[in-house]
C-alpha cells in the first residue's frame, strides 16, 4: 500500500498514507495488546522470546520510521501558511496539522507500549527508548518556549490595547495570538501526558500549563509541581518589587498628596461660594446654598480624583466610558430615585420651601427639618420625623404656610343677638388694636359674618407674624372671652 501511496499524485498522497497510518497504529496496536497476554500468561518466555524480537522487530521500526515521516510533513504543511492568516485555505492546513499532531501521539504511545513490552522480554530497547524519549521532550521543550514567547506577547497586546481601546489592529492581533496560545497549551498537554515524568523539568512544564490555563488540577497536589509554581511566582513578586517598588511607592504618594490637595482645594471652593452667597447682592434659600456649596465641592474633589489616577498612570478615558454605561444601567433601575433627584432640583429651582418652613405636602405637614436631593426630612406636630422622597411632594400640591412673613388668622366668634352690634364690633375692635401680637399693617378685619334669631357670628381676620401663627390662635380666643366679659357682652 505505501508503494501504491508513493505512485500517485502529492495531493492525493496524504489520504494513502493517513489508511496506511491506520492500519499500522491497528497493527501495532494488536500486536501490543496480545504480546502483553502472551507474556503474562507465557510459562517460559525463554521459548517465545526469540520469535517475538523478530516478529515485531519490523513492525517498529516501520512505526518509528513513520513517526518521523509524520513530523516532517507537519513541520512541511506548517510552512504553506502563515501562523495568524485567517484564510480559508490557512484555516484547512491548521487543521490538518493538528491532526497529524494527533497522528504522531498515537504513534508515540503505541510505540511506547510496544517498547515497554519487549523490554519485559529482556530485549535491549535502550536504543528506541533513548530516541522516543528525545522526540519527545524536544516537542515538549518546544512547546514550552513557544507558550512562554506567546504569553510576553499577549502581555504587551493587553498593555498596548489598554492604552487605546480603540485600536482594531491590536484587538485582532490579541485574540489571534489568544487563539494560537489555547492551541498550544493543549497540544502541551497532550504531549506532557505522553512523557509522563520524563526529563528533569516535567515538573516545571506541568506548572507552566496550570499557570496559563488558569485552572486546577489534580498537577497542583504533587509537590514538585507546586514548588515550581510557588518559586516562579515569588520570584515574579521579588523582580516586580524590585524594579517597580519605587516607581509604585512615588506614585501613591504623588496620589495621595494629589487627592489631599483637591480636598483642601474644593474646600477653599465651597468656603469661597459659601462667602459670595453670603453677601447681599445673593438671595437664595438655605436648601439651595447648601445644595450648591456640596455640588461644587464634590465636582472639584471629584476632578482632583481624576488627576490623581491619571498621576499613577491609569487610563481615565475608559473608565469614565465604563462610568457612563454603568450610570445608564444604575439609572433603568433606579428610576424612582431618578425622578426624586429631579424633583428635588426643581424645589430648589423654584424655592418652594426652605429648612424651617411649616409646609403641608404628600398628605402631611410639619417643619422642614433638613432637605436632600432625594428627600425631605419633615418634623411633625407631634414630632416625628418623617422623609418623604421628593418626587411624592413635587408630584402634589405644596403648601408652605411660612413662606410669608405675615399670615392671617380667620376666627369666628358668636354673640347673642341681644348685644348691641356696634358695641360687638368696637370692642371686638379695640382687642385687635390692643394686642401686641397682632400687627396693624395689614389692619385686620372685622364683620359681621351672618345671623339669626339666636345668635351673631363676627368673623375676625387680624394679621400676625408667620412663626406666632399658632400662638396667636391659641390666646385669641381666651382674649375675647375676658373682653366680653368686662364690657358685659354676652356669648350665644
Amino acid at each position: 500500500m505505501q508503494r501504491s501511496a508513493d505512485a500517485v499524485q502529492e495531493r492525493d498522497r496524504d489520504g494513502f498514507y493517513y489508511r496506511l497510518d491506520q492500519l499500522i497504529l491497528e497493527v501495532l496496536n494488536g500486536t501490543g495488546a496480545a504480546l502483553a497476554a502472551a507474556v503474562d500468561s507465557a510459562a517460559e518466555l525463554p521459548t517465545v522470546r526469540e520469535r517475538i524480537e523478530n516478529s515485531t522487530g519490523w513492525l517498529l521500526e516501520t512505526s518509528i520510521a513513520r513517526l518521523t515521516e509524520i513530523h516532517d510533513r507537519k513541520n512541511r504543511e506548517r510552512q504553506t501558511y502563515d501562523e495568524f492568516d485567517r484564510g480559508m485555505q490557512a484555516s484547512v492546513a491548521r487543521a490538518f496539522v493538528q491532526d497529524l499532531h494527533t497522528l504522531i501521539l498515537d504513534y508515540v504511545e503505541a510505540v511506547d507500549g510496544l517498547l515497554e513490552v519487549r523490554a519485559k522480554l529482556g530485549m535491549r530497547v535502550e536504543e528506541e527508548r533513548a530516541e522516543l524519549e528525545k522526540f519527545i521532550l524536544r516537542n515538549v521543550e518546544r512547546l514550552h518556549g513557544q507558550i512562554r514567547l506567546d504569553a510576553q506577547t499577549i502581555t504587551e497586546l493587553r498593555r498596548t490595547l489598554s492604552a487605546d481601546p480603540s485600536d482594531v489592529d491590536t484587538e485582532a492581533a490579541l485574540r489571534a495570538v489568544n487563539q494560537k496560545q489555547v492551541r498550544s497549551l493543549g497540544n502541551l498537554a497532550a504531549w506532557l501526558d505522553a512523557a509522563g515524568d520524563r526529563g528533569p523539568d516535567a515538573a516545571s512544564h506541568r506548572a507552566l500549563l496550570i499557570q496559563q490555563q488558569g485552572r486546577l488540577g489534580t498537577e497542583l497536589l504533587q509537590r514538585e509541581v507546586f514548588a515550581t509554581i510557588w518559586r516562579e511566582q515569588t520570584d515574579r513578586l521579588k523582580r516586580n518589587v524590585v524594579c517597580n517598588g519605587p516607581n509604585l511607592l512615588l506614585r501613591m504618594f504623588t496620589f495621595a498628596a494629589v487627592l489631599l490637595l483637591a480636598w483642601l482645594v474644593a474646600g477653599a471652593v465651597r468656603g469661597l461660594l459659601r462667602a459670595v452667597m453670603n453677601t447681599s447682592y445673593v438671595q437664595l434659600s438655605q436648601l439651595m446654598e447648601d445644595r450648591l456649596q456640596a455640588l461644587a465641592f464634590g465636582i472639584t474633589f471629584l476632578a482632583g480624583a481624576v488627576v490623581a489616577l491619571a498621576t499613577m498612570g491609569w487610563s481615565v478615558m475608559p473608565m469614565l466610558a465604563g462610568l457612563g454605561v454603568a450610570g445608564i444601567v444604575v439609572g433603568f433601575a433606579l428610576q424612582d430615585s431618578l425622578k426624586s433627584f429631579v424633583a428635588g432640583w426643581m424645589i430648589l429651582f423654584y424655592r418652594a420651601y426652605d429648612v424651617g418652613d411649616y409646609v403641608q405636602v404628600a398628605g402631611g405637614e410639619g417643619r422642614v427639618r433638613k432637605m436632600t436631593l432625594n428627600s425631605t426630612r419633615i418634623a411633625t406636630p407631634d414630632n416625628t420625623i418623617k422623609l418623604v422622597p421628593n418626587r411624592k411632594i413635587w408630584d402634589d400640591t405644596i403648601v408652605n404656610l411660612t413662606a410669608s412673613r405675615a399670615r392671617r388668622l380667620d376666627v369666628e366668634i358668636a354673640v347673642s343677638p341681644e348685644n348691641d352690634l356696634d358695641e360687638v364690633e368696637n370692642s371686638i375692635q379695640g382687642l385687635l388694636e390692643e394686642h401686641p401680637q397682632i400687627l396693624n399693617k395689614p389692619k385686620a378685619e372685622v364683620h359681621l359674618a351672618r345671623m339669626d334669631s339666636s345668635e351673631m357670628v363676627f368673623m375676625l381676620r387680624p394679621w400676625v407674624r408667620s412663626d406666632q401663627y399658632w400662638v396667636v390662635k391659641r390666646a385669641l380666643l381666651k382674649d375675647l372671652k375676658q373682653r366680653f366679659e368686662r364690657d358685659r357682652i354676652a356669648l350665644a
